[in-house]
């Protein structure tokens, strides 16, 4: 009523017409207005998804378990090497372990991306003070012509495109 009164003080040519919705439309929003009912300010609109969902929290650090799993494995593979026809049982063992170990961690690791979980790693990449990570500790490094980050400590996680934890990283500088 008020935006009515309003449009009154102005000439009729600078007037806005009040916006026409067709009947059916306006029969559409009232029936959805009906059936999804808005909850009040002081209450939370019961999702049954929500409740049952991780919290922020617990997917960080799952998602940090996870990637210094990884790390391991790599690492482990890398030791290993291919397998020689002089290996014994036991190392051969191992490497099939770890073969199976890699799987289960992919397909974990998948079952995350799926859920929205992003974890970013910052080794070896350029560091730029207006970054959002926490830096743990400067070090003077021999060779380095600018500041690179040597070593992630916990990796930045994002649930869904938002950070829900900031990267520690290990920076390196330059010997002056």
């Amino acid at each position: 009523m008020t935006d009515i009164l309003r449009q009154w003080r102005y000439p009729r040519e600078f007037r806005i017409a009040r916006p026409s919705v067709p009947g059916e439309w306006a029969a559409v929003l009232q029936a959805s207005r009906e059936a999804s009912p808005v909850p009040a300010p002081g209450e939370q609109a019961a999702d049954p998804a929500a409740e049952k969902a991780l919290g922020q929290p617990a997917v960080a650090e799952l998602a940090t378990g996870l990637w210094r799993m990884g790390r391991r494995l790599s690492d482990m593979a890398k030791n290993s090497g291919p397998a020689k026809s002089s290996d014994t049982a036991q190392d051969r063992g191992r490497t099939t372990d770890t073969r199976r170990l890699q799987r289960q961690f992919d397909s974990l690791w998948s079952a995350l991306a799926a859920a929205g979980v992003e974890v970013q790693e910052h080794d070896h990449t350029r560091y730029d003070s207006g970054l959002d990570l926490q830096v743990l500790e400067f070090q003077q490094t021999d060779g380095l012509t600018d500041e690179i980050v040597l070593e992630t400590l916990r990796p930045s996680v994002y649930l869904h495109g938002r950070r829900v934890q900031t990267g520690e990283v290990v920076v390196g500088i330059p010997v002056r």
